[in-house]
């Protein structure tokens, strides 16, 4: 059985806390005194609880980028694959979109973390270097946007269906898009000056 990194094990605590206290009443202390570990241990992997909350997800979304880079998993599969997380950690992203706000407003960080990560990712898979700007602002606005709608379909349980959502969400992807994230022949438009 593999060990629990420090990192897993505070994901995990303030994971369950999530579950009976709201996010913005959990502390730092609280989290170390929960984990068992120590505030050193804490501060060596996280600058404050907003990353703890980010790194959850994007541990993750890291997962599913490995995914992606096998030719038969799909963005399709991604979205999938994505949306059955959100359904696992569903009381966690309700406490969390609820009870943050400002600078640590979960929504926004998970948004930032998101376009980071899929544009990272969308840069080493097509062997690019950056974006234009056009194809960066429809790849944030479309991943914002995802990000928020993924929310809405998990937390307002959404009649649709997750096949009919994943489905709205390709339909909905700016064409230019397409080419990169649904490995379709890419356009050289996409590379910057």
């Amino acid at each position: 059985m593999k060990k629990r990194t420090s990192k897993e094990i505070f994901a995990e605590t303030l994971l369950e806390l999530s579950r009976h206290i709201p996010i913005d009443k959990i502390t730092v202390t609280k989290l170390v005194e929960e984990s068992g570990l120590s505030s050193k241990t804490f501060y060596n992997h996280f600058q404050n609880k907003s990353d703890l909350m980010i790194y959850i997800e994007e541990s993750e979304i890291a997962r599913l980028h490995k995914k992606l880079e096998n030719s038969n998993y799909r963005f399709e599969d991604y979205l999938k694959d994505g949306g059955l997380y959100y359904r696992k950690i569903k009381h966690f992203i309700r406490n969390a979109v609820n009870h943050t706000s400002g600078h640590e407003d979960y929504g926004r960080l998970r948004a930032e973390a998101a376009y980071q990560s899929i544009l990272t990712f969308l840069l080493k898979t097509n062997g690019l270097e950056r974006l234009d700007k056009d194809l960066t602002f429809a790849l944030r606005l479309y991943v914002f946007g995802l990000v928020e709608m993924f929310a809405r379909h998990v937390l307002d349980d959404s009649p649709m269906s997750d096949e009919n959502f994943v489905e709205l969400c390709e339909e909905c992807m700016p064409e230019k898009l397409k080419a990169y994230l649904l490995k379709l022949p890419i356009p050289q438009m996409g590379l910057a000056p």
